[in-house]
């Protein structure tokens, strides 16, 4: 499915990965969030054992701080649902080279790459890397759930990889993204 623009269509996103999800053949579903709005919303869409939530690093807007509300937070623990917090796998260290000295690093350069495909890809190689480095899901094939902005818009099925085994990472199936990036 391909959606005429980058945007909110987490319902729609949700809907398309429960249809692949029927297959069987994949481990859990990884999704990113920033406030914690999507999260909730998969939570009461997939089952919680099935779920695995990705957020960002605290300091990533304001140092020391989480984006995600603690209340999500809270309601997702509550749940039983497994939820990632880490550093961005195509980030960290060489963002900080990147602002201090002004040159890419190879991180940074990769995930711009994977942004030809729109913001959506990048983040879902990105929340399977982090998922796969937190020890929260094992090296098999999962369906990834990023987005631009706030919101779903894309979805790929991925064989995980760790962030130092990244070139044994697959983007095996694409089911959903927006055409315009």
């Amino acid at each position: 499915m391909y959606f005429p623009k980058t945007g909110h269509y987490t319902e729609q996103v949700f809907k398309i990965v429960k249809e692949r999800w029927k297959v069987g053949d994949v481990e859990k579903i990884i999704i990113a969030t920033t406030s914690g709005s999507t999260a909730i919303k998969a939570v009461n869409f997939f089952p919680v054992d099935d779920l695995v939530i990705v957020t960002h690093q605290a300091g990533f807007k304001d140092p020391g701080e989480l984006e995600i509300s603690y209340e999500a937070l809270e309601e997702l623990h509550n749940k039983g649902v497994s939820v990632v917090t880490a550093t961005h796998a195509l980030a960290g260290i060489d963002r900080a080279i990147r602002k201090k000295h002004g040159t890419w690093e190879i991180s940074e350069i990769i995930a711009d790459a994977f942004r030809i495909f729109g913001q959506g890809t990048k983040v879902c190689v990105e929340i399977v890397l982090m998922a796969a480095d937190a020890g929260a899901i094992k090296l098999r094939d999962v369906i990834a759930i990023g987005g631009t902005g706030r919101g779903a818009d894309t979805a790929w099925l991925i064989k995980a990889a760790h962030s130092h085994m990244f070139f044994d990472l697959r983007m095996k199936e694409l089911l959903c993204k927006p055409k315009e990036t």
